[in-house]
This record gives C-alpha cells, sequence and structure tokens, in this order.
C-alpha cells in the first residue's frame, strides 16, 4: 500500500468516527438477551476490558462495615461472602461504551451508587444526597459549563440534567475544556455527556445539540418535568435574557459564574419574583436588537453590562481591547474554569438543600485572597481644577485705548468661545482703561501634549483672533502688543480705536464665531470644493502662516502616523492621565465641569465607547504595554481619517511661541470659515504636539524615542517634497451633514475680570 492509499484508507475511517452516541449500554450478564449482546460484544478484536469487580466489592464491603476495618485476606474473604456463591463474572453489570470499544464491569446500580458517593458523607448526608437526585437542571454553554457538569455529575448533584450547546470541540477549546484530542470535532455536548456515563452510568441526562433556542426552550424547561434551577454558562446575549425570562416566569433561580475572579452570579427568582434580571445591571435590554449582533465588537459593551465593567479583572479588561488585534475572542483559562466548577456546584447544591437563600454577586478572587499585599495603586490626582484668578492688579500697561465696558463684555464672550486642547479654556483676560489683556493660565494645561506650552499658545492665539474679530465687528481696530517675557503669564495687550470698518471676510468670521464648533462624527468623506478649499487656504495666510491640504496617498500616510500618535498618547503613563482627566462620561459631569470632552459628542459605536472606558484604567494599559498590544486605540483614529475628505495642516516658517499664538490666530480663522460653509472640522494634532517632545525625552523610554524619531521622519518626508514649513496643527476635514453637539464653556467670569 502506497502513501496516498494509507491516507484514503485513514481518511475512510475517519468518516465513519462515532459523532453522536453518548448513551453506554447497561448489560445484565444473568439476562440472556444481554448474555447475546455480551458475546457479540466480545468478539470485537478491538476491545477493550476493565474487570476489576472484585475490588469494586472489597470496595463496597469496607463501605457497608467500616467499624471492622477490613484488609488483606479477611477483605478478600468478605468480598467473596458477600457474593453468596455467584460467579463473579455474572455478579453485577457490565457497560459497554461504543464510542471508545470499551466493557466495563461494575457492582449493580444501587451498591455502584453506594460506593461511589460514599466519600460524600457526610459533607453531603445520605438524607440530603435524596434530595439531590430529585432535582433538575438545566446547563446552557459548555465551554465554563463542562467542568460545572462534570463536578456535579461527581458529587451526584442532580437527578436530571439537561445539556445545551450548539457548538463543536476545537483545539482552541482544549485550553479550559477537560477533554481530549480524540474529541475534536464532536459536539460539546455529546463530549460531556460521554464524560458524564463514563464516571457514571446510571445518571438522566438529556442532550440538546442545537442549543437553547427560542423554539426548544419550553422544552428545555419543562419537557419530562420542571427544571428546579438553571445555570448559565452561555455567550449568546439574546438566549441568556430569554432563557432569564422563562426562569423569572417559572420561578426557577439562575447561576451564572463568568471565570473571571471567580464571579458567581445568583439570582433567586424563585424566592424573589418581581426581581430585576441581572440585577437590573443592563436594564430593559432589547431581545430583538442583541439577535443583530454579529461581531464581538457589537457584543463587548453588553458582556462589560453583564458581568460588570468596573469588576472585572486587569487583564479580562485589557484583553477585551486585544480582541480583533491580536487575539480572536475573550479569554478563559482551565484554572478559572475548574475553579468555576467547583463553586458553581457548592452554590448550586446549597440552594438546593435550603442552606443559601440570597441574590446577589460574590467573588472568590484568588489573586486578591492569595496574593503580594502591597497597597493598591493610588487614583489619579485631578490636574484640571477651575480657574483661579489671580490678582492682576500689576502689570498692566497704560496704554492709550477705547474699548468700552459693555464692548469689552462682548468682546471677551467671543475670545472664551475659542478651541482649546481637552476643552481646558486656559485663559484669563482682564479689562482696564480701555484696554484688555490676555494671560495663560497654567493651572489649566495638559501636561503631555503641553510640552513648553505649545498646545496652550496655539489656544490663546485662537482666543486672541476671535478677540480681534469681535472688536472689529463692533467697529474697533484693535493693536496686539505681545509681552516677550510673558512676565505673570502676560500673552498679549490690546489697544482699541473706534472708527474701524472691518474687510467683509473679517466681518463674517467675526459674526459667525458662535457658530465654530468641533465635529467628530463620521461622514461619508465626498470631496470639497476646491474653491472653498482656496478659501480656507487664504484666511489661513492673515498671521503668516501657511495651510496645507492633503488628499490621496499623502493624506493616507498621515493618517497612519495619527493612528499611532493616539496610540501612543494612551499609553504613555502622562498621556494616559491627561486623557482620563480630560474625558467626560456623563451629563452631569459636562454641565458641572462645563470642561474637558463630552463623550456624547463623540461618535461612537457602543464597542468603541465600551473601549474607551475600559482605556480608563492604567492597570490595563499597563498590561497592554507589557503585551506589546494596544492598537485598538488607533482604531477610532483611522476611522476618523479614512471618512474625512482631506487632512488639513496649519504650518509655520518658524516655531517661536509667537509662532505658535499666531498660527492659533489663523487655525481659528480657518475653523470658523469652514463651519461657515458647512465643513464638518476635528483636530488630529496630538501627532505635532507629541513629536515636540523630542526636544527633551527624559520622560520616554529608549523605544518611545525610537517610535516618536521614526514618526518624526515620515512626517518629514510628507512635507518634503510638496510642502514647506513646519507642521503646527493637523485636522480633518468632511462635508458636515450630521447634528452636532457642542461642548460647554465656563462662564467668562470665571476668565475675566474687569478692574476700574
Amino acid at each position: 500500500m502506497n502513501t496516498r492509499d494509507t491516507f484514503d484508507l485513514l481518511s475512510e475511517k475517519s468518516s465513519k468516527r462515532d459523532l453522536e452516541s453518548w448513551t453506554p449500554e447497561i448489560l445484565n450478564p444473568n439476562d440472556e438477551n444481554d448474555q447475546q449482546r455480551l458475546a457479540a460484544i466480545a468478539r470485537n478484536e478491538f476491545l477493550i476490558v476493565t474487570n476489576d469487580i472484585m475490588v469494586q466489592l472489597e470496595e463496597l464491603v469496607k463501605c457497608l462495615h467500616p467499624r471492622q476495618r477490613l484488609s488483606g485476606e479477611r477483605l478478600k474473604q468478605a468480598a467473596l461472602d458477600h457474593l453468596k456463591g455467584t460467579d463473579p463474572d455474572l455478579y453485577g453489570l457490565w457497560v459497554f461504551y461504543s464510542w471508545s470499544n470499551r466493557l466495563v464491569h461494575i457492582l449493580p446500580e444501587n451498591e455502584f451508587i453506594q460506593v461511589r458517593s460514599n466519600r460524600n458523607h457526610y459533607k453531603i448526608s445520605p438524607e440530603e444526597q435524596q434530595t439531590l437526585v430529585k432535582k433538575k437542571v438545566g446547563l446552557i454553554g459548555l465551554s465554563v459549563g463542562q467542568s460545572v457538569a462534570v463536578t456535579m455529575a461527581m458529587e451526584r448533584g442532580f437527578g436530571e440534567l439537561r445539556l445545551a450547546d450548539f457548538d463543536t470541540l476545537e483545539l482552541t477549546n482544549l485550553n479550559r475544556i477537560r477533554t481530549g484530542i480524540k474529541n475534536l470535532g464532536v459536539s460539546k455536548v455529546i463530549s460531556v455527556a460521554r464524560e458524564i456515563m463514563e464516571i457514571d452510568p446510571f445518571l438522566s441526562l438529556k442532550c440538546f445539540t442545537d442549543g437553547i433556542t427560542e423554539e426548544n426552550m419550553d422544552s428545555f424547561f419543562t419537557e419530562g418535568g420542571d427544571l428546579d434551577l438553571l445555570i448559565d454558562e452561555c455567550d449568546g446575549l439574546e438566549i441568556k435574557i430569554l432563557a432569564r425570562e422563562k426562569a423569572k416566569s417559572m420561578g426557577i433561580p439562575v447561576v451564572m459564574e463568568a471565570s473571571d475572579r471567580g464571579m458567581v452570579d445568583v439570582e433567586r427568582f424563585d424566592l424573589e419574583p418581581e426581581r430585576p434580571l441581572l440585577h437590573g445591571l443592563v436594564g430593559d435590554l432589547n431581545t430583538e436588537l442583541l439577535k443583530t449582533l454579529e461581531t464581538n465588537e457589537e457584543k463587548i459593551p453588553y458582556m462589560l453590562d453583564i458581568v460588570g465593567l468596573e469588576t472585572i479583572s486587569t487583564r479580562a479588561k485589557a484583553s477585551m481591547l486585544e480582541i480583533g488585534e491580536t487575539i480572536t475572542t475573550w479569554p478563559q483559562l482551565a484554572s478559572a474554569v475548574t475553579l468555576g466548577g467547583g463553586i458553581t456546584a457548592d452554590v448550586v447544591r446549597r440552594i438546593f438543600l435550603n442552606q443559601f437563600h440570597e441574590s446577589g454577586r460574590y467573588y472568590m478572587d484568588v489573586e486578591e485572597i492569595i496574593g503580594n499585599k502591597k497597597g493598591e495603586r493610588a487614583s489619579s490626582k485631578q490636574m484640571f481644577q477651575e480657574p483661579q484668578l489671580a490678582d492682576v492688579s500689576v502689570s498692566l500697561p497704560e496704554i492709550a485705548s477705547a474699548l468700552t465696558k459693555p464692548d469689552a463684555d462682548l468682546v471677551v464672550e467671543a475670545a472664551c468661545h475659542a478651541p482649546s486642547g481637552g476643552n481646558l479654556q486656559p485663559w484669563q483676560w482682564v479689562y482696564h482703561n480701555g484696554a484688555l489683556q490676555l494671560r495663560h493660565d497654567k493651572t489649566l494645561t495638559s501636561s503631555f501634549l503641553d510640552y513648553n506650552d505649545i498646545a496652550s499658545m496655539i489656544a490663546l492665539g485662537a482666543s486672541l483672533e476671535n478677540a480681534v474679530l469681535k472688536a472689529s465687528a463692533l467697529g474697533y481696530s484693535v493693536d496686539v502688543h505681545f509681552c516677550q517675557e510673558q512676565i505673570n503669564g502676560c500673552i498679549a495687550n490690546l489697544s482699541f480705536a473706534k472708527g474701524n470698518e472691518p474687510s467683509v471676510v473679517d466681518l463674517e468670521l467675526g459674526e459667525a464665531i458662535f457658530q465654530r464648533h468641533t465635529n467628530r462624527n463620521i461622514e461619508k468623506g465626498e470631496p470639497i470644493e476646491s474653491e472653498n478649499l482656496d478659501h480656507l487656504q487664504s484666511l489661513a495666510s492673515a498671521n503668516g502662516s501657511s495651510l496645507v491640504i492633503l488628499e490621496g496617498e499623502e493624506k493616507d500616510e498621515l493618517a497612519k502616523l495619527i493612528a499611532f500618535a493616539e496610540r501612543f498618547r494612551i499609553m504613555h503613563p502622562m498621556g494616559h492621565q491627561n486623557f482620563t482627566e480630560e474625558m467626560r462620561w456623563n451629563q452631569e459631569d459636562v454641565e458641572v465641569s462645563k470642561d474637558g470632552i463630552d463623550i456624547e459628542t463623540c461618535d461612537l459605536t457602543e464597542g468603541e465607547l465600551a473601549g474607551f472606558k475600559l482605556a480608563t484604567n492604567r492597570q490595563v494599559i499597563d498590561k497592554l504595554q507589557e503585551w506589546g498590544g494596544g492598537t485598538a486605540f488607533e482604531k477610532l483614529s483611522k476611522k476618523s481619517t479614512e471618512s474625512a475628505s482631506c487632512l488639513g495642516i496649519i504650518t509655520r516658517p518658524e516655531k517661536s511661541k509667537t509662532d505658535f499664538i499666531n498660527a492659533g490666530r489663523d487655525l481659528e480663522r480657518v475653523w470658523i470659515g469652514a463651519n461657515k460653509k458647512g465643513i464638518g472640522f476635528q483636530p488630529q494634532s496630538p501627532l505635532s504636539l507629541i513629536l515636540e517632545r523630542l526636544e527633551n525625552s527624559a520622560d520616554l523610554n529608549e523605544a518611545q524615542v525610537n517610535e516618536l524619531k521614526i514618526a518624526s521622519e515620515k512626517l518629514s518626508d510628507i512635507f518634503r517634497s510638496k510642502h514647506g514649513g513646519t507642521p503646527i496643527f493637523i485636522f480633518r476635514l468632511f462635508k458636515a451633514v450630521k447634528p452636532v453637539k457642542k461642548s460647554l464653556r465656563r462662564n467668562i467670569d470665571q476668565h475675566y475680570q474687569a478692574l476700574a
């Protein structure tokens, strides 16, 4: 036989593998029909026989006479006496397991059960054991559920067990499911049923190899008698909810084990018929919506609601962010699954024996119980705080100026509507003797993205431009006198004279200041008309800046660098702290602080929102750093830039602080002009701001420095061929269609003082 013939023969034999049998044949050697069946089985040349009936009889005798402490020849004789002259081969039963070609000789049913459960006594008393064998248990999901089922079977903790799972065993399941590679391709239900039958052929099982569906749910819960308890270990969100609704309607308790931190969830619908599903943690879930969820990214937000975003382990949180990046689905470990099997079996037993009556969520966190007794990481100190207006009565120049107090209020109101990184609003305005002074409030900065005050200078420049545009619209000419040494935070002094007639362009910009907003929506990215782009480029030149527009391949190359910068920022300790401090996760925080980034202004899917929330935990980020992960943080940025019509970059010939201020002025002009023409505008600035840290890399490790150097070189390559100047501020532009929620601003009296 050649090699091909060999493998053809092996393939043929493989196709004949028994994938369905799970019920063994229990044969009585004293029954004539069973004798004939035994004879047929015995002729199987591949049969494996286990016949240690005399050893089992010796165990039985010891169980029946524990005080006699029998051993040796006395024990053997006692076993023979128990036979009362019966041929040992005709005593008890023979059990044939067709799927493994094994024939096993065992004691009669009552004696088998007596010996097999003897060492349960008195952890489980004989009376309690009799209570347990009357209970019907439903178990959905046989990854974690396999350990639960087998543990309960070993304890004889049920009278009937209904097993449901639609899946078959795959190699990746064998990291946590206790079975052999011989069972690959076998239904999980059949595999578990076989294992239980090989432990105890007298246990009662029902197998649902299609899993639980709306069509067979009634059968699962009621056929052959109502279930007494449901164990939920399934991944299907829809079935989790539907099964609970059914259990609640029937007054059946539900137990769920999450194989993370030893979490066990108990819902005593038998004692609390009005109890909300999953303790109300998931609200009123729409099962019709759940049916539509296909990808893990879509399912994760709901899974996090179910298992608890704040309470799952750090590794589980970090792993969620790597799904679809470096792993395909959420991980589980055999140790956790095995622990969960034991805990669940224990909880179910005590429910059945009326020893445990509570609902709730419980943790048997091994790492917490048996672990290093170090203190928890201290929570990050809140960096951003309310503005504290300083004493500004000093350093105010005496200059001729004609701005009235009512007009000053209007000018400052417009100035405070400027954009700023993280919506931190790092400005202070002072009115004195008809003039205004702009100051930098250094308590309102982002330490990571504001290296050398660059981000603040850009924001202050935008605030300055708004002030100039508003004053011009009110009929003032404005002279800006920059504070070269920036003593006491001074950025510029503004003097005003009456009688100005602004240009049409500046008048339109001044009137549209309050229309300007950040648009984080994901749109189709239709091309923007060339005349509109030309108009924006002309607006950018007012204070010496240039606007570079990137499309096509250049846009795609820059988009990769932008995505890298987003990941780099969140993974860096200081950048991560700033990220967590600037996000506002609920409307109450938004309205109280009136700063930061309102999460509702971000066009996020439920999966992306869940990812953002997971990312707030620094220990999660540390794990991702350790694993070399974190690429999930590039996804949202890539989605944003891919949907953009083009990318814009404000550039300057130099990089002095005045250059950054003037870049902010021209940026604001472009931003207002874009919004006025229905063009969406979203900053993508972390890239250019992070690269500035290469000037002083003291808080960067070698790998981070190398990453930034590579990114810097790539950015230079993009500009070197066709574009001049230094990139200062990057943003995406697109045709805006969907409505936008605007960020709130603090009251101007928190940023404004008017002196006599």
